[in-house]
Order: structure tokens, then C-alpha cells, then sequence
């Protein structure tokens, strides 16, 4: 027969086996009646009473998150399922009270690019993880918070979702990882987050518009064919972390603000009292604590106020990056659609090699250009005199703009974008002699005189 030895002793297998047990228990973990499994089934409705379905964004309809132990309700925040086409939900936090008869916002999406199917599944375990799995199994998100020390989890007055240990500090939060929207306390730091805006408002996936932090400011950018386009902001040196946050003027006044640090900021629970510098937004004739701050599936930015105060509207808009008070609605890039030409914040004409025709988002498309691969032709061109593009940069806070290379002839300019099978056109400082090449036409804009528009077509 033959004989085994075993490295180590029972006595010491035993001994290491209560040391780990000791070691996970004093750690924390989640208690028994505090676990819970919520399942995405039943009808749509409100908090008690299913048969009332309040009007929410985008279309959508919800199930409420409740357990027996949670009901994760913090006026006006709640947790929910909601969907804007069939069988395909994302688990979100919603702004809103539903006896206001107002529409329901969605702030946070934890799911928005794998949305779960009717039955999925909502679970907290003692090991202090949340996961959301589809209903055939498959792990869609989580919070990657096993033994972790994890002991509880609650949804906060201000909207965020709190994974704490036993000291009550929080080991995971929402407020770390924005979607499209800031509440106040939300921040954006550099390399870490940014919000991503949806691709529409029936569809939540990622969009083509993000705000970040930079080198050159708080910026705007447009994905244009995975190549990103800076195209507005706030320019200049913007540290390192940037919290959305309410200030109060005196008893009836708030001001939006930015607050700005040049140092990186570890959580949004760990910010110094005084800020490097502030952004101030606008300012509201009321307590405004209850205001998020988003990047909307246009590409403008947009803050939303709560006030309890008149019968109707309590949501209200409160701040427009793209307006007529702010910067120019005409520099957004989707103001008109894939092409045409604004003036005033008004689409009024749609370009063309036999001139200015009439605009509509329907019919107004650039100019069909042969896909690059083929022989490059000889480039043909027309001119819009004094038209400038949504790529020219922000004109707020003493931005320059851009105004691409050079200084070049105007020639130069035009072999450069003919060359370039990505190029739709050219905007040529005539003053400065400077040439921007532009690989997307979207909004051009009636503004400087000396700024000329080269639109590439071909006869």
C-alpha cells in the first residue's frame, strides 16, 4: 500500500481555516436579513399602487425597487427598472414625486449599453456585492464589492447609492460613476470619469457627445466616426476634479456653480471646503438643491431645477450651455441636423452649389462625396461668405476658437482638404490666412465676416 505524507497537519489546517473565518468576520459582511434578491417582474407603477403610472422621460415605463427591508424611496430620488422599448431595462435611479403629476427623470443608469430582460434579477448578498444579472444567468453589471467589508447599502437623501462597511464609510458609490448627469455633490475627474450622453431618447446607449476633463479646460467632444472632435467648453486650466454644486446667495437666491480643484479629489464624499476656483452657471429665486446637471443627447448641456412652489412645471430648466444667454445656440453641432446654415439660433438655409435653398431636417443632407478608396478628383468646391464652423471653439470665457493651421494661401488650403478623403469641406480665416479642415459638416453659422466656408461636392 502505498503510503502519502501530508506538508501540513490537520491541527494547522484547522487553525488556519479559524483564522480566515475570524478574518472575513471582523472584516464585516453583509447580515443575513439584510440581503435581499428583487426580480424585474409585474406591473408598472408607483410606490403601493401599481394601477397609477406616473409620466416619466423618454417614454418609459418603471417598476419601483422595494424589498421588505429597502424600499430605496429618498424624496425625490428611487430606485427602478425602466424601459423605452420592450423587454429591455435598465436598472436607474428617477427624479421625480409622482403626486406632482410631473415627468420623471432619469439620473443614473447602471446598465444603459446591456440592458436586462423581463426577470432579471436584482441581488445584494452577504458577501457585499450587487449584481444585476439577466434572466438567463448572465452577470450584466456589478459593483465588484466582495468581501469587501461591505454591511449595508441605502440610497442617501441626495440621490446617491451607498455600498458602507461597519464604520459607515462608503466602499462604493454612485456618485463615482455618472452616466449623462450630475447631481449636486457629482464630480468629474480627470482620467477617471466623464459623462457620456445618451444616443436618444428612446435608445440609452452611449451616445456620440462626452464632457471631460483635459489639458485645454472642461471640455466638449463629438465622436465622429471614432475619431473625437473637441467642439466647445470651457477652456482653460481646469485641475483635476470639477463638483457640480448649489451656493446660497442669501434667503431666495442659489447660484449653479462649478466648483474647481486643482489636485485630484479620491472620492465625492472626500472634497476640501474651499475650491481652487468657480464657474458660476446661473442663479435661481429659490432653494435649488434639488437640480441636476446634463449632457443631453443633442450635445447641449442643460441643468433642471425642482420647486415645489407653482402647481405645475416644478421641473424647470435653469441652465442652457448652447442659448441665447450663454454661448451661441448656432455653435452646437446638431442644431441643424446633419447640415444647414444657422443665424440667430434659427436654421434658415440649406447650403448648396446653386445657393441658399430652404432648410428642413428632413430634406437638408451634405453634399454625397465618393467613399474614400477610389481616385481622388479634382476638388470642387462652393463658397459661403462669412460662415464659420461649430469646430471654430467656444467664444465664452476669452476662448481664441480654433482656427486650424497656417498661416497658408487659401490654395494651400484647398489642396490640403482635397488630398484628405476625410475632409467635407474647409473654413479659411481670410484675415489671419489660417485654414481649418473639417472631416464633419453638421451646423455652420453666420457670424465673422472674415471667415469663409469651402464645401466640397462633387459635380
Amino acid at each position: 500500500m502505498t503510503s502519502h505524507t501530508f506538508p501540513y497537519s490537520l491541527p494547522l489546517l484547522i487553525i488556519v481555516f479559524i483564522i480566515f473565518f475570524f478574518a472575513v468576520t471582523c472584516n464585516g459582511q453583509v447580515p443575513a436579513n439584510k440581503t435581499f434578491k428583487f426580480i424585474n417582474e409585474g406591473p408598472f407603477g408607483n410606490e403601493g399602487d401599481f394601477t397609477y403610472l406616473a409620466e416619466a422621460e423618454y417614454g418609459a415605463t418603471y417598476r419601483p425597487i422595494h424589498t421588505d427591508i429597502y424600499n430605496f424611496y429618498e424624496i425625490p430620488f428611487r430606485l427602478c427598472f425602466y424601459n423605452t422599448t420592450p423587454n429591455s431595462y435598465i436598472f436607474g435611479i428617477r427624479a421625480g414625486i409622482p403626486d406632482d403629476n410631473e415627468l420623471m427623470r432619469w439620473v443614473w443608469d447602471a446598465n444603459r449599453n446591456l440592458p436586462v430582460r423581463e426577470n432579471a434579477s436584482l441581488n445584494f448578498g452577504r458577501d457585499g456585492n450587487l449584481v444585476l444579472a439577466d434572466v438567463d444567468g448572465t452577470i450584466v453589471w456589478q459593483t465588484g464589492t466582495s468581501n469587501k467589508g461591505i454591511v449595508g447599502i441605502k440610497l442617501t437623501p441626495n440621490g446617491n447609492l451607498v455600498l458602507f462597511d461597519k464604520k459607515g464609510k462608503y466602499i462604493w458609490q454612485s456618485f463615482d460613476y455618472p452616466s449623462d448627469t450630475l447631481f449636486v455633490g457629482m464630480s468629474i475627474r480627470r482620467c477617471i470619469n466623464k459623462l457620456i450622453s445618451r444616443t436618444s431618447d428612446s435608445i440609452g446607449s452611449d451616445g456620440k457627445y462626452s464632457l471631460l476633463l483635459d489639458d485645454g479646460g472642461f471640455n466638449l467632444y463629438m465622436n465622429n466616426s471614432g475619431h473625437p472632435l473637441k467642439y466647445n467648453g470651457w477652456p482653460g486650466n481646469w485641475g483635476r476634479t470639477v463638483k457640480f454644486a448649489i451656493e446660497r446667495v442669501d434667503s431666495t437666491v442659489d447660484q449653479l456653480v462649478l466648483y474647481i480643484y486643482l489636485n485630484s479629489i479620491p472620492g465625492s464624499d472626500a472634497f476640501p471646503k474651499i475650491p481652487d476656483g468657480i464657474q458660476v452657471l446661473t442663479k435661481v429665486n429659490y432653494n435649488a438643491t434639488f437640480t441636476f446637471f446634463r449632457l443631453e443627447s443633442n450635445g447641449n448641456i442643460k441643468a433642471y431645477s425642482y420647486y415645489d412652489k407653482p402647481r405645475f412645471n416644478r421641473w424647470s430648466e435653469t441652465f442652457s450651455f448652447f442659448s441665447n444667454y450663454y454661448e451661441e445656440e448656432c455653435r452646437l453641432p446638431s442644431k441643424c441636423g446633419s447640415y444647414g446654415l444657422c443665424q440667430k439660433g434659427m436654421c434658415v438655409a440649406c447650403p448648396s452649389p446653386k445657393g441658399l435653398l430652404g432648410w428642413s431636417e428632413s430634406s437638408c443632407e451634405p453634399p454625397k462625396l465618393k467613399p474614400c478608396g477610389t481616385k481622388v478628383p479634382k476638388g470642387d468646391y462652393y463658397k459661403l461668405v462669412g460662415v464659420q464652423h461649430f469646430l471654430s471653439g467656444p467664444n465664452i470665457n476669452g476662448g481664441i476658437g480654433n482656427f486650424g493651421e497656417g498661416p497658408m494661401p487659401v490654395e494651400a488650403c484647398r489642396e490640403k482638404c482635397t488630398k484628405d478623403c476625410q475632409c467635407k469641406g474647409f473654413i479659411y480665416k481670410e484675415d489671419l490666412c489660417m485654414c481649418l479642415v473639417v472631416p464633419v459638416l453638421g451646423t455652420l453659422y453666420k457670424g465673422d465676416s472674415n471667415s469663409t466656408a469651402y464645401i466640397k461636392y462633387t459635380k
